[in-house]
C-alpha cells in the first residue's frame, strides 16, 4: 500500500513537472527575453550649431562686396548731381546770372531768330571762375550757345568789313554797378545791331542770402 501511494505522489509530481516545462516552452519569446529588449526611445531636444567657419567667412564676404558697391553707387550718385558752379546764392556770380536773364526779357524781338547769347566779361574783373561758370550754365536755360565775347571780337569773328555790324545773336553787356549792403543797381545795354539795342537799369534785393530781382526798365532804344 506505501508504495503504491509513494508511486502516485511521484507521477503527479512528475506531471506538473511536465506542465510547467511546456507552458514555459510555449510562451512568447519576446516575453521570455528580458535582457535583450531594447529601452524605448527618448526623443532629444535638437540644439543649434553654428555654421562651418569656411561658410561664415563666405557669407561676411559677400556682405561686405554688397556694402562696398552700395557706398560706391552713392558716390557715383552725388557725382552725377553735383554742378561745377555749386550753390552761388549771394555771390557776384548769382547778382549778373539774374541781371542778364533780365535783359534778355526786354524787348524780346532783338532774340529772333538769334544763334547765340554773348555776355562781355572782360571788364568785369571781380568774378571768379566759378561766378563765370555759374553765369554760363544759368544763361543756357534760353535754348542756344553762351559766348564770353567783346563786340570787337563778335565782330571780327562774324563781319569784319561791316561799317555797321550787325551780329547772328544778342551781346549783353554791363557798364554801371553800385552796389550796397543790400541792394544793388545795375546799368548795361542789350545788342543786336547799330539799329537793334537798348539801355537797361536793373535793381537787385539781398533777401535771406540770396539775390532777387527788384525792378527794372529800359533807359533808351536805338
Amino acid at each position: 500500500m506505501r508504495l503504491r501511494k509513494g508511486l502516485r505522489v511521484c507521477l503527479f509530481c512528475l506531471a506538473a513537472v511536465t506542465v510547467l516545462i511546456m507552458a514555459v516552452a510555449c510562451s512568447p519569446s519576446s516575453e521570455g527575453d528580458t535582457t535583450t529588449a531594447a529601452p524605448p526611445t527618448v526623443k532629444q531636444p535638437i540644439l543649434e550649431q553654428d555654421p562651418p567657419s569656411g561658410e561664415t567667412g563666405e557669407l561676411e564676404t559677400e556682405s561686405g562686396t554688397e556694402s562696398g558697391n552700395t557706398e560706391e553707387e552713392t558716390a557715383n550718385g552725388n557725382d552725377e548731381l553735383e554742378t561745377p558752379a555749386g550753390n552761388r546764392n549771394g555771390s557776384a556770380g548769382q547778382l549778373y546770372a539774374l541781371t542778364f536773364e533780365d535783359m534778355m526779357k526786354m524787348d524780346e524781338a532783338l532774340n529772333h531768330e538769334m544763334n547765340y547769347i554773348a555776355v562781355d566779361l572782360s571788364e568785369m574783373t571781380q568774378l571768379t571762375e566759378d561766378d563765370k561758370t555759374y553765369i554760363i550754365e544759368y544763361l543756357q536755360g534760353f535754348g542756344a550757345e553762351i559766348r564770353d565775347r567783346t563786340l570787337d571780337q563778335l565782330v571780327e569773328e562774324e563781319n569784319p568789313d561791316q561799317s555797321s555790324p550787325s551780329l547772328k545773336g544778342v551781346l549783353l553787356r554791363v557798364d554801371k554797378v553800385e552796389i550796397n549792403e543790400d541792394s544793388a543797381q545795375i546799368e548795361g545795354s542789350k545788342y543786336r545791331s547799330g539799329t537793334g539795342a537798348i539801355g537797361v537799369k536793373i535793381t537787385l534785393k539781398l533777401q535771406k542770402g540770396a539775390w532777387k530781382l527788384s525792378d527794372s526798365e529800359m533807359t533808351w532804344i536805338s
